[in-house]
C-alpha cells in the first residue's frame, strides 16, 4: 500500500508459499494487466544532463514560461555551446512519459548571474529541486495558470552525490566528464505511462544510434543504462564508417570557400597492374599512382566554382546568406560481381555487414548544433533522398565504368552528414511543423553545392573506372573478342533453330511482332564456330590423356636401367638358390612332405612368379624404348614371337592360347609403338 499498489490486487496475483510469494499460475488477465499497469508506476525513468545546471531565476523566467524567446538573443551556454530549442514546450514531451516529474538542478555560480528569488533578494542556494504533477493539467474548466508546481532551494557538493542518493547501481565510472558530474541537471520522471521493459529501452538505445550526430564529429556524448541490464548498453557511438569505398570531407567557411579531401578505400593497389598508372589519363593530378598511395587528395572550390555561372545571376546574394557548413560523405557498394572484381581491381569486403549498415545509417543526414533535423535521410521516408540523387540517376543510368561518362551514383549506397548552425546558417529556417527546413532560395541553392560536391567523387570514381576498363579489355582483347564471338554464334543459331520451329508449325509470317529471319550465311558460320569449339574441346581432351601418358613413360624412362638389371638378376636368381640349396640337402628327402614344407617346391613357386614379373617388365621397358617411337622396318614374325612371349605368362593362367606360325614373314616401315598401341588394347578387351 505504502507503494500505492492496492493490497486486494497482491492477494489475488499472488499466493503464498512460505518463505516466498509466487504468481498464481492461473492468474486472470483482467488481473494481470492491472498488476502490471500497477507495477508499472514504480518504475522511474531519468535524463541526466552534465551540463551548467539552472539558478531560479532561470527556472521561474525561462523554465516554467511557454513561448519563451530567451535563446534567440542568449545564444551561448557558459561553456561556448550553441543553446538549441527555441518555442520553450520540449518540456511538456515530459508529460508524454510520465505523470510525475522532479527535476534536480546543480548549477556553477561562476557561470551565471546572482541568483535571486521573486523579490530579487538573493539566495544562498546552489540547488533546486522542481516537481510537477502533470495529471494537474487535467480535468474541465482548467487554465493553465491555475496549476502550480513546487521549487525547494538547497545546497550540495556536486550533481554526482545527488545521482548517488537517487539512482541505485548507475555507474558514472563510464561516463568521462573534466568537472567531473558536479554541476547539471536530473530529471526524474516516475508513475510512467508506458512499460519501459528491455525490449523498448533497445528501441530507444538504437533510435538514439540514428539521432545522434557521428562520433568523428560530435560535441558530446549521449550513454543510455538500464540498472536491469547493465552490462548490455552504455555510449551511444552513432555511425562510425571504417569500411568504405569512398569518403569525402568538405568544409566551408565564411569566405564561400569548400576545403574538399577525398579518401579512396575502394581499390585494391596490390592488384593493378604497375603498367596501368603510365596511361596518359593517369600519369596527372590527382589520378598518379602517388595520390593511389597516399589514399586521398584534396583540393578547394568557391561556391562560384560550384555552381558555375550562378554568381553572375544571383540577385539575392544568395550565397552570402548559407554560410559555414561541414559535409561528410560515404560511398559503400553494397556487392560486385567476380568480373568487375577482375575489371576493376576491387578490395574485398563483407557485403551483409555493408547492407546492415546502410539500412541502418544510410542517407544523408543534417544536424544543427549537433542536433538532428529530421526527416532528412530518415531510412523509409520520403525525404531520405531529400538530395534528388535518385532522380538524377534515373535521368543518367551509366554504368561507372561507361566510357561515355555520365556515371551517378545510386542514394540507396551512400551515407553521411552535414552540419549547420543556427549562428553561420541563419537563413535556413524551421517549418512550422518542426519537421524540416523550409525549402527557401538559400536551403534550394545549398543542396546544389552538396549535389555538386557529390559530382567530384562521381568524376573520380568514373575517371579511374573507365581507365582501368579500357586497360583490362587492351590486354585481354583476343579473349573478350573470342566470348563475344561465341555468345553471338549462340544467339544466332537460338534464332535460327526458332525460325525452323515457326516453320515446322506454320506460325511463320502470322506474328507481325516477330523477330527477322537470321540469315543462312550467318547460320552456317555459326555452327562452323560450334563444330570448331566441339572439335577444340576434344583435343583438349585427348591432350590431357597424352600428357599423362607422357608423364608415365617419363617416369618409367627414369627407372628403365635399374629395371633392366632386375631383369637380369629374375632370369637366374632361383636356379643358383635351387644349386646352392642342392649341395646341402637331397631334393629326393622330401619326395612326400607337404608342398608348405618342400623348400624345392617353394623355389619353384617363386621361379613362376619371377616369370611373371619378367614378362612384365620386358614389356614395360620395351613399350619405353625411344627406337618405338621412330619409323623403322618392322618383321612382323619377329615381332608377333616377341609379343606373344610378352604375354605369355598372363595367358596361359587364363587358358588362351596365342599362336603365330602363320603370321607371313612379312616387313614393313611403320612406328612400332602404334602396333603395341592397338595389339594390347585387342588383348586388354578380350
Amino acid at each position: 500500500m505504502k507503494k500505492g499498489v492496492p493490497s486486494l490486487l497482491l492477494e489475488n496475483a499472488y499466493q503464498d508459499q512460505g518463505e516466498k510469494y509466487l504468481l498464481r499460475e492461473d492468474l486472470d488477465d483482467q488481473i494481470k494487466a492491472s498488476l502490471k499497469k500497477a507495477l508499472n508506476k514504480l518504475n522511474s525513468l531519468y535524463i541526466i544532463d552534465a551540463g551548467e545546471g539552472m539558478t531560479q531565476n532561470i527556472i521561474r523566467d525561462h523554465w516554467m514560461t511557454i513561448g519563451t524567446d530567451n535563446k534567440a538573443f542568449d545564444i551561448f551556454t557558459k561553456s561556448n555551446r550553441v543553446k538549441s530549442g527555441a518555442k520553450g514546450i520540449g518540456r511538456f514531451a515530459l508529460d508524454k512519459l510520465g505523470s510525475r516529474c522532479e527535476m534536480t538542478t546543480v548549477f556553477n555560480p561562476i557561470n551565471h548571474d546572482p541568483d535571486t528569488d521573486e523579490n530579487g533578494v538573493e539566495t544562498n542556494f546552489n540547488a533546486y529541486k522542481w516537481i510537477v504533477n502533470w495529471d494537474e493539467f487535467e480535468g474541465d474548466f482548467k487554465t493553465i495558470d491555475r496549476v502550480n508546481a513546487e521549487l525547494i532551494g538547497f545546497n550540495t557538493d556536486s550533481l554526482r552525490e545527488e545521482l548517488t542518493l537517487s539512482v541505485d547501481g548507475l555507474d558514472l565510472s563510464k561516463i568521462e566528464l573534466d568537472e567531473g558530474f558536479r554541476y547539471g541537471t536530473i530529471l526524474r520522471i516516475t508513475e510512467l505511462r508506458e512499460n519501459w521493459d528491455d525490449y523498448y529501452v533497445q528501441q530507444v538505445y538504437s533510435d538514439l544510434e540514428v539521432l545522434v550526430p557521428p562520433k568523428e564529429s560530435s560535441d558530446f556524448q549521449i550513454c543510455l543504462f538500464s540498472t536491469l541490464e547493465p552490462e548490455k548498453y552504455g555510449e551511444v557511438l552513432g555511425s562510425i564508417c571504417d569500411d568504405f569505398d569512398y569518403k569525402i570531407i568538405a568544409k566551408a567557411d565564411e569566405n564561400q570557400n569548400v576545403k574538399i579531401t577525398i579518401y579512396r578505400n575502394e581499390y585494391d593497389l596490390e592488384l593493378i597492374d604497375p603498367d596501368f598508372f603510365s596511361r596518359e589519363a593517369m600519369m596527372s593530378f590527382p589520378f598518379r599512382k602517388l595520390e593511389f598511395q597516399k589514399g586521398f587528395w584534396s583540393t578547394e572550390k568557391k561556391f562560384s566554382q560550384l555552381l558555375p555561372g550562378y554568381s553572375l545571376v544571383d540577385d539575392d546574394r544568395v550565397f552570402n546568406d548559407i554560410g559555414v557548413f561541414e559535409f561528410t560523405f560515404y560511398f559503400m557498394k553494397r556487392g560486385y560481381s567476380s568480373l568487375d572484381a577482375e575489371r576493376f581491381s576491387y578490395r574485398k569486403f563483407m557485403a551483409n555487414f555493408r547492407k546492415d549498415w546502410l539500412t541502418k545509417f544510410g542517407g544523408i543526414k543534417l544536424f544543427r548544433d549537433n542536433f538532428r533535423v529530421r526527416p532528412y535521410g530518415e531510412v523509409k521516408d520520403s525525404a531520405f533522398d531529400w538530395l534528388g540523387l535518385g532522380a538524377r540517376k534515373s535521368q543518367s543510368p551509366a554504368g561507372v565504368g561507361k566510357e561515355d561518362g555520365g556515371y551517378r551514383v545510386e542514394p540507396e549506397n551512400i551515407a553521411g552528414a552535414i552540419k549547420i548552425s543556427r549562428l553561420t546558417n541563419v537563413n535556413f529556417e524551421d517549418k512550422s511543423s518542426r519537421e524540416g527546413l523550409q525549402e527557401n532560395k538559400t536551403f534550394q541553392i545549398f543542396k546544389l553545392l552538396i549535389t555538386n560536391i557529390i559530382a567530384l567523387f562521381e568524376e573520380d570514381r568514373a575517371t579511374i573506372a573507365k581507365e582501368l576498363s579500357l586497360y583490362y579489355n587492351e590486354k585481354h582483347y583476343d579473349r573478350i573478342n573470342k566470348e563475344k564471338a561465341e555468345e553471338l554464334a549462340k544467339s544466332i543459331l537460338e534464332k535460327s533453330r526458332k525460325r525452323k520451329d515457326q516453320e515446322k508449325s506454320g506460325e511463320e509470317g502470322q506474328n507481325n511482332n516477330s523477330e527477322p529471319n537470321t540469315s543462312d550465311e550467318l547460320t552456317v558460320l555459326a555452327e562452323l564456330n560450334r563444330e570448331k569449339d566441339e572439335v577444340i574441346e576434344k583435343l583438349k581432351d585427348e591432350q590431357k590423356v597424352l600428357r599423362g601418358l607422357a608423364s608415365s613413360g617419363i617416369v618409367l624412362a627414369s627407372f628403365s636401367h635399374d629395371l633392366s638389371k632386375l631383369n637380369d638378376v629374375l632370369n637366374s636368381r632361383v636356379e643358383k638358390l635351387k644349386k646352392i640349396i642342392s649341395n646341402k640337402i637331397n631334393e629326393a628327402e622330401y619326395a612326400d612332405a607337404e608342398e608348405r614344407k618342400n623348400p624345392f617346391v617353394q623355389l619353384e613357386k617363386m621361379r613362376k612368379q619371377d616369370v611373371k614379373l619378367q614378362n612384365w617388365l620386358n614389356f614395360s621397358l620395351g613399350a619405353a624404348r625411344k627406337d618405338k617411337r621412330k619409323r623403322n622396318q618392322l618383321f612382323l614374325h619377329k615381332y608377333f614371337n616377341d609379343f606373344r612371349n610378352d604375354w605369355l605368362s598372363i595367358l596361359e593362367n587364363r587358358g588362351i592360347e596365342f599362336d603365330v606360325s602363320r603370321v607371313d614373314p612379312v616387313e614393313m616401315r611403320v612406328f612400332e609403338i602404334d602396333f603395341d598401341s592397338i595389339f594390347n588394347n585387342l588383348l586388354v578387351i578380350l
